[in-house]
């Protein structure tokens, strides 16, 4: 026999639970979906066979690379924002990067720092969710992961549904909120990590992490409802 909590109660509960679950869930599909391998799909999916890129020298110039040498410029500049190495990488005999994009991606590292302390945050905030309720009974515990699933699943397709009619401006967005200095806006005539991270590459990695989540979080409530029916 299950007892019902308040709607207070519920409400505060169902709240914590979608915000955890976006929190952690978001960042490890940011984490397992940054590497080489989706890079590279995308890439080839966008037909890049080779980029034109600056060499910063003196005198100028420029440095054509493949893609094969696109994506492991990736690799290095992702390894390093996601923790993989401590230092940045520094590309040689030819320099194709400004002071003011190694400072950038050091930003970036940072909010990937943040950002993977808030997952073992969000999930330690899942389990003592789902604890209490399940002091209420199985049932309790069930329909909260149900309805903390698709609610989190909603925003997420909200969001993603924005993304498709209005991405820059979203992207724009939330550069500003993540890095208020405003050291992001780089020049695209100028600026080799725009050339290396063009539109297409956000766009794509967006829709594969917005999509993960959601397949998942609906994976994860039918789940639930399904326990839920035994439970009852």
């Amino acid at each position: 026999m299950s007892l019902r909590p308040s709607r207070a109660v519920r409400a505060i509960e169902l709240a914590l639970f979608v915000a955890a679950l976006l929190v952690a869930g978001l960042v490890v599909l940011a984490l397992l979906w940054s590497g080489r391998g989706p890079y590279e799909d995308l890439a080839r999916a966008n037909g890049v066979d080779r980029t034109t890129l600056i060499a910063h020298i003196p005198g100028g110039g420029t440095y054509v690379t493949d893609r094969n040498g696109l994506v492991a410029i990736h690799e290095r500049w992702s390894t390093y924002v996601t923790g993989g190495i401590a230092d940045p990488p520094r590309f040689e005999p030819v320099p194709l990067f400004t002071d003011d994009e190694y400072q950038h991606m050091a930003d970036v590292r940072h909010v990937f720092d943040v950002a993977k302390f808030l997952v073992p945050v969000g999930l330690v905030v899942i389990v003592t969710r789902l604890r209490r309720a399940r002091l209420r009974g199985p049932g309790e515990m069930w329909r909260l992961v149900g309805d903390g699933s698709l609610i989190g699943a909603g925003i997420v397709a909200v969001i993603g549904v924005l993304a498709i009619v209005a991405f820059e401006p979203l992207f724009l967005a939330f550069h500003y909120v993540f890095f208020p200095q405003g050291n992001f806006l780089f020049d695209p005539a100028t600026s080799n990590i725009v050339r290396v991270y063009p539109d297409w590459y956000w766009e794509g990695i967006t829709l594969r992490v917005g999509l993960s989540f959601i397949g998942l979080s609906v994976a994860l409530a039918v789940v639930a409802f399904l326990r839920l029916r035994v439970a009852k």
